[in-house]
């Protein structure tokens, strides 16, 4: 779903990441109210479609990043080197989000399911203002920028 999306973006994926976040913000926000009185189909059809939006920005951070990396002049041709980079791509993830899940149970003890998703949309929220230079160089390159896609768009 991510990469069609992504077609649809011109190949954007900075863009793409940040709408599916911005998104994602939505949806914990209707969570955040309502998950309690929501019906359970209801809440399985938005955990499904919230899956989407968080593993689809997982799977281009650590594909496209490591297909970057790979044509990149410090990296190209080791590949011990690629797999390095993109393993602490990937563990970096998987430390951030065990450590986001320890204050899960601590939260709903102390405060309710609401203040859980409230948490979530405030990683959310930081996670996609993390992106927010890339999302800016994409939408609005710079000049030089623009001639260079252009001349590769009409080879």
């Amino acid at each position: 779903i991510v990469g069609y999306v992504s077609d649809l973006f011109g190949g954007r994926r900075a863009t793409v990441i940040g709408v599916f976040m911005t998104c994602l913000i939505v949806f914990l926000s209707v969570f955040a109210v309502s998950s309690e009185t929501l019906h359970p189909v209801a809440l399985l059809v938005m955990l499904c479609i919230m899956g989407i939006l968080v593993g689809g920005p997982n799977n281009i951070i650590t594909s496209a990043v490591a297909a970057d990396l790979a044509s990149h002049p410090s990296v190209r041709g080791s590949n011990k080197s690629l797999g390095t980079v993109t393993g602490l791509i990937n563990g970096t993830g998987a430390i951030t989000a065990s450590v986001g899940l320890l204050a899960v149970g601590p939260l709903q003890d102390a405060f309710g399911w609401g203040s859980v998703w409230i948490f979530l949309i405030f990683c959310t929220a930081v996670g996609t203002m993390l992106m927010a230079p890339k999302i800016y160089e994409e939408l609005f390159p710079k000049a030089e920028e623009k001639g260079t896609e252009m001349e590769s768009t009409n080879v």
